[in-house]
């Protein structure tokens, strides 16, 4: 690549830190995520851009690699938004169908329960949800891109389809400079939570994002990835190493769960062992954790499950 890539660090009111959006010269100058909707990373943002000699009037187009408010909420800043180009799965949570997001209220309040997760912890992850939005946008894409095709205005640039930590996540990648941006597909301080999402509307069987997750890295662990430009924290040169480790981590986790199982326990239960420090504070997501790596012992075979009066307990297969 002739140009380079420009990454900007803005600030998050959230537990992960910074967020790395990225502006990515070519035929349009596209800007890959956005930061949360608030004053303080909109200020950043602007001196940014304006120390670089641009302005966000100068943005051809944007990207988001996936729906999460820390990676979207800043679009809502922009006086004249670009163009927005997103995969066909974004579409739902980028907008911000209300349908969806009603369907998603169901989903949630059904399986915190056959979790054995307790009427109040249910309620704050309701209540989290709702401020969380608050740092988002609604977006409403103007173009749909592929997977295996080149992205339009972005020369030698393909869409990859990377779902896992969320439904809908993508990454850009660049085949001869070895460049992916990758958002948070992969990060080198932290593993990349596998978050438990609704069934497509229509669909019964929710989706298993942590399966989904292992697929993704092994994909990108066959591509000819050099660096990986991520949505936090430092670029990534390991990227198959990483990965390897990543899947290791799985496995083990996966181990320590099956090992409480003792006696037959529910989801709720499993993830107040597993992460006993945090579960009151982040019910939702240590047990969207747990499940995660409950769905890859039953998909070895060492779990099952049993229904007892809607609540789903989990014991070891014999």
């Amino acid at each position: 690549m002739k140009e380079k890539i420009m990454a900007i660090e803005l600030p998050t009111p959230f537990p992960v830190g910074n967020v790395n959006v990225y502006l990515i010269p070519g035929k349009k100058l596209t800007l890959v995520d956005c930061g949360p909707k608030t004053p303080e990373a909109w200020s950043v943002f602007q001196e940014k851009l304006r120390d670089s000699g641009i302005s966000a009037n100068d943005i051809e187009q944007i990207i988001f690699t996936h729906y999460h408010p820390d990676h979207v909420g800043l679009y809502a800043y922009f006086a004249s938004p670009p163009p927005v180009l997103a995969s066909k799965e974004e579409i739902p949570y980028l907008s911000q169908d209300p349908r969806y997001f009603l369907h998603r209220n169901q989903f949630y309040e059904s399986f915190y329960s056959k979790s054995g997760m307790p009427a109040e912890a249910s309620q704050l992850e309701e209540y989290k949800l709702k401020r969380y939005l608050d740092y988002s946008a609604v977006v409403h894409p103007d173009k749909t891109i592929k997977e295996g095709k080149e992205i339009p205005g972005l020369t030698g640039w393909m869409m990859i389809k990377t779902p896992g930590h969320s439904p809908d996540h993508l990454s850009l990648f660049h085949e001869e400079s070895g460049i992916m941006v990758g958002g948070d597909f992969l990060l080198q301080r932290v593993s990349s939570n596998a978050l438990i999402e609704p069934p497509e509307p229509g669909e019964t069987v929710r989706p298993r994002p942590l399966l989904q997750y292992r697929e993704s890295l092994r994909k990108a662990a066959a591509l000819p990835i050099k660096r990986i430009l991520p949505g936090h924290g430092n670029d990534i040169t390991n990227c198959r190493e990483l990965i390897g480790e990543r899947l290791e981590e799985q496995n083990s986790r996966a181990e320590v769960l099956r090992s409480f199982l003792v006696k037959k326990m529910t989801a709720y239960e499993l993830s107040r062992q597993l992460f006993p420090r945090v579960y009151k504070k982040e019910p939702g997501l240590t047990l969207s954790e747990t499940v995660g790596h409950l769905d890859l012992l039953e998909a070895e075979g060492k779990v099952r499950i049993e229904q007892i009066q809607d609540v789903l307990y989990y014991r070891k297969a014999e």
